[in-house]
């Protein structure tokens, strides 16, 4: 396994590293607005998932806990002992597993849109699950393909009409490039995958990100969730919902600027 995984890898900064895990049939192209606020007080590294932008596929089953696995292989590989670990929408869930399975290796973490129970998924995105990892999921490889369908797909599920332009058709380059079967695995792992009492365990720094409007889950609920859970963790809640606007980039760079030092 090469350190990139067979593609770019976003590796900026100084100071204690923090690997990244992107979002669902994402890549690192993510994560590329949070480098602003982290890359003065951290190493940020954000490797393409497996199954993602071209990516070889892992030859287990996709769940977070097998890209937990991954990410400690590669964190081997580039030589780190230990890091933070971050993740995006579905990767905070491979974080939040990498902490479970080998909490030595995790510094603190940092958690954008976390993923921590089903139950607190909006309803839209747990049918868009579903539908994916049920027989009738085989039809998203013909969807993705179509820019017409999986514009009117991210309208639908993911607020688009808050997605500038750009932003946008890079999220449709990397839903072609991912892998249909890795995809439909983590989408049935989301939907059965509570990973409360792990952050109930956690003692280490734990920052989280969460938009007030967001489409993908329940921000009100995912923060009062954390609070009870993990009661020293600093929440950051920011105005606007799941999209890539101006505004919305520029409250997410400030609370991350934020977050930052308590991570350590």
């Amino acid at each position: 396994m090469s350190a990139s995984g067979g593609s770019a890898l976003i590796d900026e900064g100084s100071g204690p590293p923090l690997v990244v895990f992107h979002g669902w049939n994402g890549s690192n192209h993510n994560v590329l607005r949070w480098l602003p606020a982290l890359t003065p007080r951290f190493r940020v590294i954000v490797p393409d998932l497996p199954g993602c932008n071209g990516v070889p596929s892992l030859p287990a089953r996709h769940t977070a806990e097998a890209y937990a696995d991954w990410g400690a292989r590669f964190m081997d590989e580039i030589g780190l002992r230990s890091a933070h670990v971050g993740g995006l929408c579905s990767g905070t869930a491979i974080a939040l597993a990498l902490a479970a399975r080998a909490p030595a290796r995790v510094d603190g973490l940092l958690l954008h849109t976390p993923f921590l129970r089903p139950a607190l998924i909006r309803p839209a995105i747990r049918l868009q699950l579903a539908l994916l990892a049920s027989p009738i999921g085989g039809l998203f490889g013909p969807l993705r393909r179509s820019t017409l369908l999986a514009t009117a797909h991210r309208l639908l599920f993911a607020n688009a009409a808050e997605v500038e332009a750009p932003q946008l058709a890079h999220d449709q380059a990397d839903l072609l490039r991912a892998d249909v079967r890795a995809g439909r695995e983590l989408a049935r792992d989301l939907l059965r995958g509570d990973r409360v009492a792990g952050l109930r365990d956690w003692r280490r720094p734990v920052a989280v990100l969460l938009a007030e409007h967001d489409a993908f889950v329940d921000a009100a609920r995912t923060a009062a969730l954390v609070r009870e859970s993990a009661p020293h963790a600093h929440i950051e809640v920011i105005p606007g919902g799941h999209g890539w606007t101006p505004a919305y980039v520029a409250a997410q760079q400030a609370a991350l600027e934020r977050l930052a030092p308590t991570l350590g």
